[in-house]
Order: C-alpha cells, then structure tokens, then sequence
C-alpha cells in the first residue's frame, strides 16, 4: 500500500464514524434550504497570535447580511481557538460576535459543529458554562447529515463535519499536539504577529487530507452523499480550471472588433502564462469525477478575508467577505457558478438509481463525564 493510499484509508475510517453514527439527523426541502457554512474562525483573545481579529469586520458584516436575508449559520468547527487559548477570555473578548450568533440560535437558525481546536465543546457541561452565558446553550455536533429533498422525493443528502477526523495531530494525538501549539506557536505568533492562514488564490483541490476527503465522498456517490467541510482553511469548489476559463475568454475576445480588444487581450494573454507558469511550481489539481466534496476555506485568512458556502435557492457558491471592492457585500469566487445542487446530486447518481440511505438509529456516542472546564 503506497503512502496515499495509506493515508486516505486512514482519513476513510475517521470519517467513517460521525457518518454511520452521526450526532443529528434532519431533513430539509431544497427550495426552503436557505444556509450559510463558515469554518475555523479561530478566535483568541485579541492579541498577536489571534488570527480572527483582522477577519472580524467581515465575518460581522456577513452574519447581519444573513440573518435579515433568512439563513440559517453554520459553523463547521474551531469557531474559537481553545488549543492557545482558555474559553473564559476568548468569550469575553467577543462577545458582540456572539451575541449576533445568538440571534440565529434564537430563532432556531443556528447549526454548530465543534472542530479539533475546539473540541471542548463536545463536552455539554462545558457548553453550558461558557457558549451559554452567551445564550448559545447548545447543542454543538461533531456531525450532521442533512437530507435534502424536491417536493418530497429525496435527492440525496449533506454530510456536514469539521474534517480533522482520522488525522494523527489533529484527531488521535490531539490531546498532545496541543501542547506545543499553546507554549511554543502561541508565544511566537504573539513576538511575530505573523498570520497563520495565507489568502484564497485558488479553489482547486490540491493537498493530500482534501483529497483523502474526496475520495471518501466519491465511495458514498451511490447513496448520493455530498461531503462538506473546513479544518484544511482551502477552499474547494467544483469549476472548471483558471486556465481553461482564461483560454475561453481568449477566444471568444478574439472575435470582437472593439476598440478595448487589444488592451483586454494583452491583459488576458499576461494573466494566463503567469497561471501556466504558476501551476509547474505547485502541487498538482485532482480532477472531480463527481462534484461530491467542497470545503469552505476558513474565517481566519491573513489578509482580513473570510470565505463560506452559501446555499439558496437550490444553489450553492462559494463566496468571499468582503467583496473586490472592499465593501461589506459577499463576493462570488468559484467559476461556473453558481452551481444548482440538483444538477449535483444528478452528477453524482449518473445512471444508476440512488438507494434511500440506510437507516442508523441516532444514538450519538454521549461525551466522557468529567471534562475539563477551565
């Protein structure tokens, strides 16, 4: 067994799990979905090690835009940054945050899933304690399938989880991982200042853990499976390359006679080669055979930026906070888009008729008594 493929059996089986035993269950008529999914905030206590706070502005601006459009938030884990941080201060330190989060979770708007670095939460105890001062008394999933239906026939279903699950660092050894994150990384962040998440460039699937959770989705197509997740803090959205987008605006640029054609060419020409270029210096884009994996990047980029999945209208897009122009309104990222979840969900079956899944009673694994509450 070579190296990958060790480590995608390994991914596979910590997936596995949270699939076949999930923390809830529900389902939801597509039309009516109306959903926005943020990842790994990461949020500190405001001093240098603590990558949210450039993200602030735009995450805040996000969750208002939201809430009076009618979606429901959710995060899909590490929202606050508990392996440097004690859960006391960091609650502390933004509560405005929290209490924009709290109207979701009032109008019962509000789907939580704890991650690695916050892994605290999958303590209720310790929820209670502290998300509850805020009003955010729980629950927090380490997963969720979400059904998705048309009218009352299923089309498939959402698998919603943070996505460190099966790793050595961040899921099997994670109680000492976090050790050296806490003494070590923390103290230099704080001298340094240095951001721990560089901006969005791309939304190819590159890496090896995101490829590992592809082709875990791709063995569930039958069962019409789509996996959604963060922990990587790299977007993934299904699209055609940049390269075979900026050759098709070549191409159809060249008919035009304007005059803009050869400034406009030459822009496009030049933009081109650099990505050409570009792609020999880095790791290689796995080609989807089915769109059955997106992640949705993080809140915690280096440069203030936020990315998130925005689901309505039976469409998904993968969008960006703030937009090009630096305002408080979300900007479209991925080509092609945006991407009707129907067409998704029929890509995946292909031919072949898509079994309702199998029935799992829910009988969530209840949480070790005793955790640690600080």
């Amino acid at each position: 067994m070579t190296k990958p493929e060790k480590y995608q059996r390994q991914i596979a089986k910590g997936l596995e799990g949270p699939f076949r035993a999930p923390s809830h269950r529900m389902s939801r008529e597509l039309d009516s979905l109306r959903l926005i999914i943020f990842s790994d905030l990461h949020r500190g206590v405001r001093d240098g090690a603590d990558d949210f706070q450039r993200c602030e502005r735009a995450y805040n601006a996000a969750l208002a835009y939201y809430f009076r459009a009618g979606y429901t938030l959710c995060l899909l884990g590490d929202v606050e940054e508990l392996w440097e941080c004690r859960p006391g201060p960091v609650i502390q330190k933004y509560g405005h945050s929290l209490a924009l989060e709290e109207r979701y979770h009032r109008e019962g708007r509000y789907w939580r899933i704890w991650g690695n670095h916050d892994d605290l939460w999958s303590y209720p105890k310790a929820v209670q304690k502290h998300l509850g001062s805020m009003g955010l008394n729980g629950p927090v999933w380490e997963s969720l399938r979400l059904e998705v239906r048309d009218e009352g026939t299923r089309l498939g279903e959402l698998f919603l989880i943070h996505g460190h699950q099966g790793t050595m660092a961040s899921d099997r050894f994670g109680r000492w991982a976090r050790l050296p994150v806490r003494y070590l990384w923390r103290n230099w962040q704080r001298l340094t200042k240095v951001a721990s998440t560089t901006p969005a460039r791309d939304y190819e699937l590159r890496k090896k853990h995101d490829e590992a959770m592809y082709r875990w989705a791709l063995s569930k197509r039958e069962m019409g499976v789509i996996l959604f997740a963060g922990h990587t803090h790299r977007p993934v959205f299904r699209s055609e390359s940049l390269v075979d987008r900026l050759s098709q605006q070549i191409d159809e640029l060249k008919s035009r006679t304007d005059g803009q054609k050869l400034l406009e060419l030459q822009e496009l020409e030049t933009e081109l080669e650099w990505v050409r270029a570009s792609q020999f210096q880095t790791s290689k884009v796995i080609t989807m055979e089915a769109p059955c994996y997106f992640n949705t990047g993080c809140c915690s980029f280096g440069d203030g930026d936020v990315t998130g999945l925005e689901i309505s209208d039976g469409r998904i897009q993968l969008v960006r906070w703030p937009d090009d122009n630096d305002q408080p309104y979300p900007e479209v990222l991925s080509r092609q888009q945006p991407t009707d979840l129907r067409q998704c969900f029929e890509e995946i079956r292909g031919s072949r008729r898509m079994p309702e899944a199998e029935e799992i009673p829910l009988k969530p694994t209840p949480p070790p008594e005793g955790a640690p509450l600080h």
